[in-house]
């Protein structure tokens, strides 16, 4: 095959990885909400004081794979000021650092990145995470409600295995039974035409990507 060809396909490839994180809508909307020094509120919150999630100036997994993409950057950078702005929200008091404040933020959100086989994996996470957070922080036209969710976190154990997203906790078992934090009961199964896996819960359905213990269990889909 043509090396130029080759060449181009793995641009395309890697243009598509990017621009699938994010619609046009959802971009503008980033970029928007980012400060100005123009802002009339801007002196009143110390945008100046809060490190981005990601930073450029040192190598690891998050940067690697983020510091080339601007719109991933902004969209960090908003998500910085959104936990800050949501815990001063909530508790009507500064945070005690606004630099080292999203530290903890920044190390788990490294840690999923770095556990992941794909770059595509990595920033279909990534840009869940950061959809499911500015939605909590900001609500409004950043509401987010995604029809597959991502396993952020994965355990197994003798009972089965225990899968984590953005906000909830959801135990798998053996015999396909499921509960949630909140003991609500009902069950699972694996969709292989998605290659995806689903958990009902009374009145509740929430459909995952892949996870490889969750298809280990091997609990099929019923038939209907």
């Amino acid at each position: 095959m043509n090396k130029i060809f080759v060449f181009f396909l793995c641009l395309l490839s890697s243009l598509f990885v990017q621009a699938s994180c994010f619609t046009e809508n959802e971009t503008s909307l980033i970029m928007e909400s980012l400060p100005s020094k123009n802002d009339e509120y801007y002196d009143n919150f110390p945008y100046g004081r809060i490190n981005n999630i990601v930073n450029c100036d040192k190598k690891t997994e998050l940067s690697n794979l983020v510091c080339n993409i601007p719109e991933l950057k902004k969209a960090l950078l908003l998500l910085a000021i959104g936990e800050i702005y949501a815990y001063e929200n909530a508790t009507k008091s500064p945070v005690p650092d606004y630099a080292t404040y999203n530290d903890d933020i920044t190390e788990w959100v490294n840690e999923i990145i770095k556990n992941q086989t794909s770059k595509e994996i990595a920033i279909r996470k990534l840009c869940y995470i950061i959809k499911k957070k500015l939605s909590d922080d900001f609500g409004g036209d950043f509401y987010y409600n995604p029809a597959v969710h991502e396993v952020l976190a994965s355990k197994s154990n003798k009972n089965g295995i225990m899968i984590e997203n953005i906000s909830s906790i959801f135990y798998l078992g053996k015999s396909c039974d499921a509960t949630d934090g909140n003991k609500s009961k009902g069950k699972w199964y694996i969709d292989r035409n998605s290659d995806q896996f689903v958990i009902e819960l009374n009145d509740k359905t929430y459909r995952f990507y892949h996870d490889d213990n969750a298809f280990s269990l091997n609990c099929e889909r019923p038939n209907k």
